[in-house]
């Protein structure tokens, strides 16, 4: 078995794909997933704030 690795000096990497917008769904799943982890957060500070401990230390 072998490996192949590659440098910018032997690959042509295009530009187009970093500069492309992201899609709607892309978009709709980052604003789903940050709503959530928010959501998380506040929750642990509730908890902390009532039980006066941090349950994962």
């Amino acid at each position: 078995m072998s490996a192949v690795t590659y440098t910018d000096k032997f690959v042509r990497t295009s530009k187009v794909a970093s500069s492309a917008k992201k899609g709607f769904f892309a978009r709709f799943l980052e604003a789903v997933v940050a709503a959530r982890m928010e959501q998380a957060e506040r929750e642990y500070a509730r908890y902390v704030q009532i039980h006066g401990r941090d349950p994962v230390a």
